[in-house]
């Protein structure tokens, strides 16, 4: 009988020690198993040095991994709206509610990502109102105050002057253009950038209350933040409050870092020329 009960015994200690294992082998996160992010592998990095923005919006970085960065979005309660994109995915959107007046504030997070290599190439930040009645002009001077606790002062209209050699008043954005000195290896981004912000040709920096320079072009109103000889970007855009479409335009943080996204780029040319050469 002791030599029948002997093979139970292993049986038993076997199935203990493979429930065991399958108990600890931890599960996929749900993000990871989401059509458009499932491709990729949370653990890839970009390689080498400065291959990620030192600004950053909600703790990710250009450069980042856009899995591993939605996943800590996703745990912190905010809502996966949808990832976007034409033949393969480039946009994932997130966004995180709280009550604001009578109404419900939104900000939405969408990163922006390489659809072959998954590392973020863009972030933006919009914050919207539910209610058309509830005014943005508080949302604004909040994220305003945010962003300069965080980030620093934006570009002053006194820098913008002295920059451009216009003694006062207000400083013509084709004149500010003029006078940029981007770092080389980023020149023809950063310009390329300050055209698409030149939206009428009557666009200028204006002063603010505080004498920062605010960008008047057409409808658009823009704060810039810039690091290192506008290698990397921060704007904070919006409508004038007193607009008609101010709180559907919402207030936008946009960021950007022409360094790291050629970085990417560059990475995205060598795995289609490995794939090329197969």
């Amino acid at each position: 009988m002791k030599l029948l009960r002997l093979p139970c015994i292993v049986l038993i200690s076997c199935m203990s020690l493979t429930c065991l294992s399958v108990a600890q082998t931890p599960s996929p996160h749900i993000l990871e198993q989401t059509t458009g992010l499932k491709r990729f592998d949370s653990a890839h990095r970009l390689s080498g040095e400065n291959s990620r923005s030192t600004l950053d919006i909600k703790q990710i970085h250009i450069g980042d991994n856009v899995l591993a960065s939605a996943i800590p979005l996703y745990d912190q309660g905010a809502k996966l709206h949808h990832i976007a994109g034409s033949s393969r995915s480039d946009k994932v959107r997130l966004s995180f509610y709280q009550p604001y007046q009578n109404s419900r504030l939104e900000q939405r997070i969408a990163l922006h990502f390489n659809k072959f290599n998954g590392f973020i190439t863009q972030i933006d930040s919009l914050y919207t109102v539910e209610s058309a009645y509830v005014g943005i002009k508080d949302v604004l001077k909040g994220v305003l105050s945010s962003a300069i606790a965080k980030y620093g002062e934006p570009i002053s209209l006194a820098d913008a002057r002295k920059q451009t050699n216009t003694p006062q008043g207000d400083v013509a954005l084709s004149a500010y253009i003029q006078t940029l000195k981007p770092r080389d290896d980023v020149a023809n981004e950063v310009l390329a950038f300050f055209n698409d912000l030149r939206v009428s040709r009557s666009a200028k920096f204006v002063g603010d209350e505080a004498g920062h320079a605010l960008l008047h072009s057409g409808f658009n109103r823009c704060y810039l933040w810039q690091r290192d000889s506008y290698n990397q970007m921060l704007t904070l855009c919006f409508f004038p409050p007193n607009s008609a479409n101010s709180a559907n335009r919402g207030v936008e943080l946009q960021l950007v870092d022409f360094a790291v996204q050629k970085k990417i780029a560059a990475t995205q040319k060598i795995r289609d020329e490995l794939s090329l050469s197969l």
